[in-house]
C-alpha cells in the first residue's frame, strides 16, 4: 500500500514506536517519518508509506510549527523535565523582556543542538554518548526562527510559539533564551502544530488509524509534491516515461519535477534543456 499519513503523535512515544504500530497496522516494513519527534512532544508526524517513502526527500516539510512551555528558573542536562537538575535559577516575570529576547532569536541564527538528542556523533547517537556519561560536544548549525511569539508570561511558566527550519531544536532555543535573560529555562511541553501542508487539525491518531486504514491514507501525492514543478503526461508519453525514456517538453529546466499521466503520479524527473529526464520512475 502507498500513500502518506499525516499521524498526530501522542506524548511518551517515541517516533520508532508509531513506525512500529504502523507496520502492524498496514503490514509492511517499508515506512519511513518526515521528522522525529522528541518523546515528551505531541503532534504532527507526517509518514510515508510503501514507493511514498522514496520521496520523502522531495516533501515540502522543512518549515514547523510548534506550541512549546518551558519551566523557568530550572536548567537541566537534557534541556527538558525528563532529565536531571543541573541548576536553578532566578525566574523573569518582565513580559517586555521576554519580547525582546524573542526578536533577538528571529531570523537566521546559530544554534548548538541539544546533547541529548538523535545527532550522529561517530556513529552513535548523541543521546546514548550522553546517557552513558560521555561529554558530547556538537558543532553549531545555522537555522531560521521565521516566527517567535511570547504567548504568555505566567511564572512559573513560559510559553510560545514558534516556527522554524528544519534542524532546529526547540529545547535548546529555550536554552539560549533563558542564557540571554539570565533566567534558566526547561522545556515542559511542547506540540508540533504544522508541517509544511500537514496540519494538526487533520491530523489522525493511531486509533483513528487502525479503524479505517485504508481511508485515512493520502493516496493523491500532490499535496506533497507541491514544491516541485508538475509535468502533465498524456498516455503514450506516460507508457514511454514509465519505460524510463527521455521526452521533448516546452517546459524550463528543473533539476527536480513530479510527472503525472492520466493514472496518476508516475515518478521524479530532471528538466534540462527541453528534455525530461527520469530519475525515480514509479511503474
Amino acid at each position: 500500500m502507498d500513500g502518506v499519513l499525516n499521524v498526530l503523535k501522542p506524548a511518551g512515544m517515541t517516533s520508532f514506536d508509531v513506525i512500529a504500530c504502523l507496520r502492524r497496522i498496514y503490514g509492511q516494513k517499508k515506512i519511513g517519518h518526515g521528522g522525529t519527534l522528541d518523546p515528551l512532544a505531541a503532534g504532527v508526524l507526517p509518514v510515508f508509506l510503501g514507493r511514498a517513502a522514496r520521496l520523502i526527500e522531495y516533501a515540502p516539510i522543512h518549515r514547523k510549527t510548534y506550541e512549546a512551555e518551558f519551566l523557568m528558573g530550572l536548567g537541566t542536562d537534557t534541556e527538558d523535565v525528563s532529565g536531571h537538575i543541573l541548576h536553578r535559577g532566578p525566574v523573569l516575570a518582565d513580559r517586555v523582556r521576554w519580547d525582546a529576547i524573542a526578536k533577538q532569536f528571529t531570523g537566521h541564527i546559530r544554534q548548538v543542538p541539544s546533547a541529548f538528542s538523535a545527532k550522529q556523533i561517530g556513529g552513535r547517537r548523541a543521546y546514548d554518548l550522553a546517557r552513558a556519561g560521555q561529554e558530547v560536544k556538537l558543532a553549531p548549525k545555522d537555522v531560521t526562527i521565521f516566527d517567535l511569539t511570547i504567548r504568555e508570561v505566567k511564572p512559573p511558566c513560559l510559553r510560545l510559539s514558534v516556527t522554524c527550519s528544519s534542524g532546529t531544536y526547540v529545547r535548546a532555543l529555550g536554552r539560549d533564551m533563558g542564557q540571554a535573560a539570565g533566567c534558566p529555562l526547561t522545556m515542559s511541553f511542547l506540540v508540533r502544530t504544522a508541517m509544511g501542508p500537514f496540519s494538526i487539525g487533520e491530523a489522525k491518531t493511531l486509533e483513528e488509524i487502525e479503524a479505517d486504514p485504508a481511508g485515512v491514507l493520502m493516496k493523491d501525492l500532490r499535496v506533497l509534491l507541491s514544491s516541485l514543478t508538475s509535468v502533465e503526461l498524456e498516455s503514450g508519453g506516460a507508457a514511454d516515461f514509465l519505460q524510463g525514456k527521455r521526452l521533448r517538453t516546452a517546459l524550463a529546466d528543473a533539476e527536480e519535477a513530479a510527472v503525472y499521466g492520466p493514472q496518476g503520479f508516475l515518478g521524479i524527473a530532471a528538466i534540462r534543456r527541453g528534455v525530461i529526464h527520469p530519475k525515480k520512475v514509479f511503474s
